[in-house]
């Protein structure tokens, strides 16, 4: 009876390691599940994706495809916030600042317009509340969780100040922000 008693309390305490198991292999995988949703990936502008660029045939898109995998949680919790990449055709005429525009929020969006300041704090500035339109004809949708690459254009004066920006003496404002939810 003794044997029979230990046997039963083996198989319980056995049981109940693998129910404990299981539910952490459940809970882990919930975890995984909402980092999953919470991480940003790169989305292709939709006047891109009709001309036939893909993230594989763009360096573009391979290099903010990369620096995404690199910093996943980049952008604002519940908004939509906005990254500066790089200055693309650095000393030409051509010259431009590139951001990723990043939905954070939990609905797709489009049509997006804000006012955009850079600048110095000594009151030099890049841009002072220059009007930015993401249309959804250029643009598409942004879906909830994904960023997409936009850009200003600059002048050699211009690319000279975002030269001397650090994130220590810089102003930056986003005001007036619309958008349409594309739910």
């Amino acid at each position: 009876m003794m044997i029979f008693t230990l046997m039963l309390a083996g198989c319980n305490a056995a049981t109940s390691e693998n129910d404990r198991k299981g539910d952490e292999r459940e809970v882990k995988k919930e975890d995984e599940q909402q980092v999953e949703k919470k991480t940003i990936s790169l989305q292709l502008l939709k006047a891109d994706e009709e001309a036939g660029v893909t993230m594989k045939n763009s360096e573009v898109y391979k290099e903010l495809n990369r620096m995404i995998l690199e910093n996943p949680d980049i952008g604002i919790e519940n908004d939509f916030s906005i990254y500066i990449v790089d200055i693309v055709d650095s000393g030409s005429e051509a010259a431009s600042l590139l951001f990723l525009g990043i939905n954070r929020l939990d609905e797709p969006i489009k049509n997006i317009s804000f006012t955009y300041t850079l600048g110095h704090e000594n009151g030099n500035f890049v841009w002072k509340d220059i009007e930015v339109n993401l249309p959804e004809v250029d643009t598409g949708m942004i879906e909830s969780h994904r960023a997409v690459p936009f850009s200003l254009g600059i002048t050699a004066e211009q690319e000279a100040l975002i030269d001397l920006l650090e994130q220590d003496n810089q102003v930056v404002e986003i005001k007036n922000f619309s958008f349409e939810s594309a739910k």
